[in-house]
């Protein structure tokens, strides 16, 4: 990769910390946040030992507080200079009806998903603005592309950040040293929805690592063939 400092939000498990592993082989140094100070310090400790040459820079703090997001921005750049790639990552879900959810998960999928997601790529995007270079991946979902009775508001929320990207993507269409990519994964080996996954084939759900995968070849896209929206289907059947 031709970039050097990447900021990964949801970085402790699943895709975000297999994004970090993977800017790590690269040569790219990764600022980690996430809520679980314990989990991002245990990545650090791997990425070290994985390429002792690169950076790595854990941050404990939550989106759903605009004001630690900020910080986090502010903090990546003065411990690694001018950030290149932020991947929008964070998010929870609920496997339940809407109408089942109580109000206070009603409130942390709005504010996880949704604002948390706004004040991220706020932030990203005006540093990527003031230097005229950068990329921004943001990890969606299938759900915005069917409708899903199981996670509904999740569903919304991702598309709500959805049409964020669009606009942004438009924007910066003719722009060839801005990025706005879309991942959109199937269901994926992860623990999003806590106590899920022994219920599934594991085989037949995306690993995080071949999400990894797609998004390094997204980023390393020739500048005058942009990816626009990403989608990856599981190959298995549920």
């Amino acid at each position: 990769m031709t970039y050097k400092f990447a900021a990964i939000s949801g970085a402790s498990s699943g895709i975000g910390r297999s994004v970090a592993l993977k800017m790590a082989r690269e040569n790219v140094s990764v600022a980690i946040f996430a809520r679980r100070i314990d989990k991002l310090e245990n990545l650090a400790e791997e990425i070290k030992a994985l390429n002792p040459h690169v950076k790595v820079f854990p941050f404990q703090g939550d989106v759903r507080d605009k004001d630690s997001v900020e910080r986090f921005f502010n903090t990546c750049e003065l411990e690694f200079g001018p950030l290149d790639i932020f991947v929008n990552n964070a998010g929870i879900a609920y496997s339940k009806p809407f109408t089942h959810l109580d109000g206070k998960q009603v409130q942390d999928l709005i504010e996880t998903n949704f604002s948390g997601s706004i004040w991220s790529i706020y932030h990203a995007m005006r540093l990527f603005e003031k230097r005229n270079t950068g990329a921004l991946i943001n990890i969606s979902s299938t759900t915005i592309l069917k409708a899903s009775q199981a996670v509904p508001l999740y569903a919304a929320t991702k598309l709500g950040v959805a049409g964020l990207i669009r606009s942004l993507e438009e924007k910066y269409l003719t722009n060839k040293d801005i990025k706005i990519i879309n991942i959109i994964p199937g269901p994926t080996l992860t623990d999003l929805v806590p106590g899920t996954i022994g219920r599934v084939d594991a085989e037949s759900m995306i690993s995080p690592d071949d999400t990894a995968h797609w998004i390094g070849l997204a980023i390393n896209a020739p500048k005058n063939c942009k990816v626009s929206n990403l989608v990856l289907r599981n190959s298995g059947v549920f």
